[in-house]
């Protein structure tokens, strides 16, 4: 009974000294283990590719339903908690973007995105693009060009814009000859 005793405490020693031992780390001689619901490295590459088509292809539906005053479109392609910041640097919920544009108080003339770059995050994504406008914003004329950032979420299975900020592009002064 006593030699239980003593197996027991020192199994009860030993234990947690084990349990606090760091994983090893992989060296070049040893691969590292791959967890069988992660992605081979390929495959995610080929995931980004879809991802950024999927992403331009939402942003040219985006531009066209900003231009067609198409409210359904404009719902489904920005979240709920979406944050906009206009030109002015003012910030709107996705409520105040769709009723500005339903009043006619945000018109697009024309609108046209270029020089797109995109970065994805996982289930995040980054797009900047250079955007060409004629319209207005809260009625005031706002034709011009801007260097756009829009935030993307995937939700759903789907991607959301959740996060748009506009900045104007100024045109620097001539320089002054001496």
């Amino acid at each position: 009974m006593r030699k239980i005793l003593v197996i027991a405490v020192l199994c009860l020693c030993v234990a947690p000294a084990a349990a606090q031992q760091p994983t090893p780390v992989p060296t070049p001689a040893q691969p590292a283990m791959q967890d069988p619901k992660q992605k081979p490295a390929s495959e995610k590459v080929g995931m980004a590719g879809n991802a950024e088509q999927e992403l331009t292809q939402l942003t040219d539906q985006y531009i066209a339903a900003l231009k067609g005053k198409d409210t359904a479109a404009l719902e489904r392609i920005w979240a709920d908690d979406l944050t906009f910041i206009n030109p002015g640097g003012a910030v709107f919920t996705k409520a105040q973007r769709l009723a500005d544009i339903q009043s006619g108080a945000n018109r697009f003339d024309s609108l046209e995105a270029s020089d797109r770059t995109v970065r994805i995050y996982g289930d995040t994504a980054v797009m900047t693009s250079l955007t060409t406008m004629k319209g207005q914003y809260g009625g005031q004329d706002a034709s011009g060009q801007y260097r756009v950032t829009n935030v993307f979420a995937k939700r759903g299975g789907g991607w959301q814009i959740v996060s748009l900020q506009m900045t104007p592009i100024v045109t620097p002064p001539a320089e002054k000859k001496p």
